[in-house]
């Protein structure tokens, strides 16, 4: 893809980007999982810094109560349900067509069997740790980098991550299980918004244009209310079970599901025989689909993405008894 040099002249003349760099920008692709507060400001930033393919992933529509944080969007956007990836896209596109806005109108889970091509960057800008433990399975399977973000009320955190190097987000947040409970839906101020994707649009540029000389053990914490900054360092933790593939939990965990957001029950699994799973599967005539990070299975209104490392989800289960049948039933295979 040719770089338009009018159109990043002034981006071009900065030093640490310069021709070269734009031109790496020009030939990425960035997949930004979520399209709210956070990924529009981010998908913006990146389509007019003149990132060559975006792909935005988000399952709802835009609201009204979105309007006061979530850029891209308007009035008419509301009125006539539009999916928020779509909407988006259109604004996008408006700003900058030379950029290529591919849009999935879908939760991470359902995409994570989408051929994505050679992604360069994972863009977190999901609004709960159970979406973000998926894009850091993700991520470390596919030895991806990704930026990780958050805001809430007047604080916010950002950081850099690249699994299989540095620190992974449950080498950061060890108790992920209790914060994925926490469903509590809180406000955010509205400026807090373009903060911290300015942070995390800043990193992602440095990722794509210089990666060697990025900090990946450096979380940002950013207050505006009163205006405040700071930086901690966090290391690889050798303890941490997902970097290490090290499952091994309580009997009580191994044997119960545990409610998450938005409903979602999950659990692990420390043993799995596959082929006998396939058969289960056949025997009940649930549709089974698969590759080499997760499995889905689909049956009735029921969804469970069962990770290979161990990690299991069920969705759209209204009764906690119900996913625990099933889990007893998939552990005792």
């Amino acid at each position: 893809m040719k770089t338009d040099k009018n159109r990043y002249d002034r981006q071009i003349r900065v030093p640490q980007i310069g021709l070269a760099g734009q031109e790496k920008l020009t030939n990425s692709r960035v997949l930004i999982v979520g399209c709210g507060a956070l990924g529009t400001y981010a998908a913006e930033q990146l389509t007019r810094a003149g990132v060559g393919h975006l792909f935005l992933i988000d399952p709802d529509i835009v609201e009204k109560s979105n309007l006061q944080r979530q850029a891209l969007f308007t009035t008419a956007d509301v009125k006539f349900s539009h999916f928020k990836v779509f909407a988006a896209r259109e604004a996008l596109l408006a700003i900058n067509p030379e950029v290529t806005i591919t849009a999935r109108n879908e939760s991470f889970e359902h995409t994570l069997f989408d051929d994505f091509g050679k992604l360069d960057l994972v863009l977190d800008c999901t609004d709960n740790f159970l979406a973000r433990e998926l894009i850091n399975e993700f991520c470390l399977h596919h030895d991806l980098p990704f930026v990780f973000a958050s805001a809430a009320g007047t604080s916010g955190q950002v950081m850099a991550l690249k699994p299989r190097f540095g620190p992974c987000l449950s080498c950061i947040f060890p108790d992920l299980i209790e914060l994925e409970r926490n469903c509590e839906t809180i406000g955010v101020v509205t400026s807090l918004i373009p903060l911290i994707s300015g942070i995390e649009v800043s990193l992602a540029l440095q990722i794509l244009v210089a990666p060697s000389a990025v900090d990946w053990e450096t979380m940002h914490i950013v207050e505006n209310w009163p205006l405040n900054f700071a930086q901690f360092t966090i290391k690889k933790q050798k303890s941490c079970p997902c970097c290490s593939h090290d499952f091994s939990v309580s009997t009580d965990r191994n044997l119960r599901v545990e409610r998450s957001c938005g409903g979602v029950y999950q659990s692990t699994l420390t043993h799995f025989n596959l082929e006998k799973f396939e058969q289960f599967c056949q025997m009940k005539q649930w549709d089974l689909k698969s590759n080499s990070l997760v499995l889905l299975v689909k049956f009735e209104h029921y969804e469970i993405t069962i990770f290979r490392k161990g990690r299991i989800l069920f969705y759209h289960f209204e009764e906690e008894k119900v996913a625990q049948k099933i889990f007893e039933q998939i552990i005792n295979l």
